[in-house]
């Protein structure tokens, strides 16, 4: 079976969240399960410097309106055996950002169209027939449109599947957008998805022309069924439900070992778990707070935004710093205000709280293995990956009971963390309490240590559910069962 999986980040070329970790390691477990699997993704400023002694395998001029912009396809060899594809379109990608510019619609569609070509060249000068196009969030929506509208006539034979990461980000634009993108002969589809006006919105036309929908969690697909987490879209997913499923995301457990990861002060094991407390004490001290080995520490790694439940920690902080000997120590960036107020939290509690504006990778596994408990007290999470970091380094999840969160973590007689449901601060530090009650019971606590360090969050579970999806998809466009 030969996959083309379309990202607009993949680690460890470009990452900004979640969706550069799955798109780095997903293909890459497909390839080793027996599909023949490709990357394809745009080449960005910082990633330049990896094709200056490559020559591209294509090169050609896409459309947009009435202009056309050069576009270079370069293959990027992988020691794994995965071929990555860079689209080198230099008027929308030869830039610092990957997100959040002026012209993310036309940057966009851009891409869209290269991959349009890259299909084509594949096929016909390398003889690589793609079967199945698997398309990741809004930035790559419009590659399965276009399969559908303009270049039905050329790739209607392929299957398509579309992941949706974080339905809250669409790429919604104004009707301009449709014309950048030669669709203004199809119309206004998003109309019968109930959304306003003259809309042009990237996902929503990805979500009408795939043949299998997927989330990343099965939580979350039920959830953006309903008003309450569909940001507008529930409607048309509630259409769809037939090909609407939820696979959970797996981690790379090559690079999130603590038996092996050279970033720690000291590895150690589910076999021997000795070098953990010399990891607790590295972050004390990198940190400045009170190297206490008794004393729990919680994490946060995270974006510093609202649907993070940043506000329920900020409400409910002072009361758990006030009763306990908790120490927190937050790694992350976001929201300016969020930013601006974890640091006012650290000043306020300088024995007991660090923070860290920013992301370092490193750093950001140096505090899994020092910590005891991790918190996401999201009040939305599609998937989750820091929870299941956080398992993979015995560290228990202390989390809102939401998409993945509510997927993979249990409380209770063969839990492996901490779990509430009420978006509140005291259902917050009701949960922490209940955390640090079985900390005090260190039999307990490590017990369910070691289980969690030995649970299987591998991607060879979510590559096995993916191949699944690929057949149905193929099965649905050929119009067999899916």
């Amino acid at each position: 079976m030969n996959v083309l999986f379309i990202a607009a980040e993949a680690a460890p070329l470009m990452k900004v969240g979640g969706l550069a970790d799955v798109a780095g390691a997903l293909p890459n477990q497909l390839v080793r399960d027996g599909v023949d699997a490709a990357l394809v993704m745009p080449l960005y400023k910082k990633n330049r410097h990896l094709i200056t002694t490559s020559l591209p395998v294509t090169t050609t001029f896409l459309a947009l309106g009435e202009r056309q912009e050069e576009c270079r396809i370069y293959l990027l060899p992988d020691a794994d055996g995965t071929k990555r594809y860079l689209l080198d379109i230099p008027a929308a990608f030869e830039r610092d950002a990957v997100y959040g510019e002026f012209d993310d619609d036309a940057r966009f569609i851009l891409f869209a169209r290269g991959v349009m070509h890259l299909i084509q060249f594949l096929r016909e000068v390398q003889g690589w027939n793609t079967e199945v196009v698997h398309a990741n969030d809004w930035h790559t929506a419009l590659v399965l449109a276009f399969m559908r509208t303009r270049y039905n006539y050329t790739f209607g034979h392929i299957a398509t599947v579309f992941t949706i990461h974080n339905l809250a980000y669409q790429g919604e634009y104004g009707g301009w957008s449709r014309h950048l993108a030669g669709l203004d002969e199809w119309g206004g589809v998003e109309h019968h998805a109930g959304l306003p006006g003259d809309t042009f919105n990237f996902l929503a036309r990805g979500l009408l022309a795939a043949d299998m929908i997927n989330t990343v969690s099965p939580t979350y697909a039920n959830e953006i069924m309903s008003p309450a987490y569909g940001e507008r879209l529930d409607g048309v997913i509630r259409s769809l439900r037939d090909r609407h499923s939820g696979i959970l995301n797996g981690i790379d457990t090559v690079m999130f070992d603590p038996a092996t990861d050279p970033n720690l002060a000291a590895t150690y094991s589910a076999d021997d778990m000795s070098g953990k407390a010399r990891c607790k004490a590295d972050i004390q001290q990198h940190f400045d707070l009170p190297i206490a080995p008794a004393a729990p520490i919680a994490a946060i790694v995270s974006r510093l935004a609202s649907q993070k439940g940043v506000d329920l920690l900020d409400a409910g902080l002072p009361g758990i710093f006030a009763t306990t000997n908790l120490q927190l120590v937050v790694l992350g960036s976001g929201e300016p205000h969020w930013e601006e107020r974890m640091r006012e939290l650290a000043a306020r509690f300088p024995t007991r709280m660090a923070v860290h504006i920013g992301f370092n990778a490193a750093l950001a596994n140096r505090i899994y293995a020092a910590s005891d408990f991790f918190l996401m007290p999201s009040r939305f999470e599609p998937g989750g990956l820091g929870q299941l970091i956080a398992m993979r380094y015995g560290a228990l999840p202390i989390v809102r009971a939401v998409g993945g969160l509510n997927d993979t973590v249990r409380e209770g007689p063969l839990g492996n963390g901490f779990r509430f449901t009420d978006y509140t601060p005291e259902a917050l530090s009701d949960a922490i309490r209940r955390g640090l009650q079985c900390y005090a019971n260190q039999t307990t606590f490590h017990d369910i240590q070691l289980r969690n360090m030995r649970e299987d969050f591998s991607w060879q579970r979510s590559s096995k559910a993916y191949i699944a999806l690929y057949q149905h998809a193929i099965a649905r466009h050929k119009g067999g069962t899916a």
